[in-house]
């Protein structure tokens, strides 16, 4: 009797056994088809980012493949610290796009206070957060939205280049729904590659602004401007419009570097470049050729207008002195319409030998 009872122990057992082996495979075999569905997630994310036209649209999608792949999840966010220190929503998933209209700072931010933003953290029951830290008219606004409606939220940081750049929430409206340890370690699988999606698409951009900005100034370069325009030109005779281009010179620059130091006259150019910029309307363009030379290109535009425009920014320049330093500047104009036979560098050597002209004749009576 004894040896039969044995015997069944030792077969329940292995039955114990098997059954658990069994349990494994299968709980193994359904975290590979997890993991193979998000990983085929996570490729059509980057397909589509990789077609993306703007950066609203890779937020979109990032957070749509997020909230997707969460098991329990519902709604979602994207905020994004933006260069006023404070932190925009850039893209939302199940909230009124009236919340895009509202701001938090670091000290708003539960990821913050949690952890400093060091690492992906559940919250449970955030309203109650919400509720003591964001500020009383601003939560009122959030409750007006119908956005505070979350049971439990994963939120984790985005960085770049070793520095947070955001924060991507994924929430829940089941109130019987708690994220655990398994949500977790999928939000960071989740949020590596979308990290490195959105590095690669920040990283394609700054190089895209570095090859089509002047680094000093902030204004077009050179080589873009040269693109605009020749663009500017093809239109012409479609359009049957007219444009006038404008060569500026900084008047004795050199003075300046000499007398007051290069780090002055960078001063002196990035503050030339913002009177420009606030002078000249949005639709003309505008850039920094080389050193102290500038250029305008007002669109749509007859002779006499953009003489009167050159000289009002002329007027502005002498009311106002920068560090005590006049600034002003010589300039060589060039109109013409869709009559014209002149190539780009035609247009361009005609207000250069006028802007030189000018500058000799100021030579003469100073």
């Amino acid at each position: 009797m004894d040896i039969n009872i044995g015997l069944a122990l030792v077969i329940i057992f292995l039955l114990l056994l098997a059954f658990f082996q069994h349990y494994k495979i299968i709980k193994l075999k359904n975290n590979v088809k997890t993991i193979d569905g998000v990983k085929r997630s996570l490729y059509n994310m980057g397909e589509r980012v990789s077609k993306a036209e703007d950066e609203e649209e890779v937020y979109s999608v990032v957070l749509e493949t997020a909230v997707s792949l969460i098991p329990g999840a519902s709604k979602g966010s994207i905020l994004m610290l933006e260069q006023d220190g404070l932190f925009h929503y850039t893209a939302l998933k199940g909230f009124s796009d009236k919340v895009k209209t509202l701001t938090l700072t670091k000290e708003e931010i539960f990821l913050n206070k949690i952890n400093n933003f060091s690492d992906t953290a559940i919250i449970v029951n955030p309203l109650k957060f919400d509720e003591n830290v964001i500020e009383k008219g601003k939560f009122n606004e959030f409750t007006e939205y119908e956005a505070l409606d979350i049971s439990c939220c994963i939120s984790s940081p985005i960085y770049f280049e070793g520095k947070v750049i955001g924060v991507i929430n994924v929430d829940s409206i089941n109130k019987n729904k708690v994220f655990g340890k398994e949500d977790v370690e999928l939000m960071n699988y989740i949020k590596n590659e979308l990290q490195l999606v959105l590095n690669n698409f920040i990283s394609k951009n700054k190089l895209q602004y570095m090859a089509n900005f002047d680094e000093l100034t902030g204004l077009y370069n050179r080589r873009f401007f040269k693109h605009i325009f020749n663009m500017e030109l093809c239109k012409l005779k479609r359009t049957k419009s007219r444009f006038c281009l404008a060569l500026i010179d900084l008047d004795d620059f050199k003075q300046i570097n000499d007398t007051y130091g290069h780090n002055m006259g960078d001063k002196a150019l990035k503050y030339f470049s913002d009177v420009l910029r606030t002078h000249i309307r949005q639709t003309d363009v505008y850039a920094r050729m080389s050193g102290d030379e500038f250029v305008v290109l007002f669109l749509d535009c007859h002779k006499e207008n953009a003489l009167k425009k050159m000289e009002s920014l002329k007027a502005k320049l002498k009311d106002i002195s920068f560090e005590n330093i006049k600034i002003n500047f010589s300039y060589g104009l060039t109109c013409i319409d869709s009559n014209s036979e002149l190539s780009a560098d035609d247009i361009f050597a005609i207000a250069d030998k006028y802007m030189y002209e000018q500058k000799k004749i100021k030579d003469r009576v100073y």
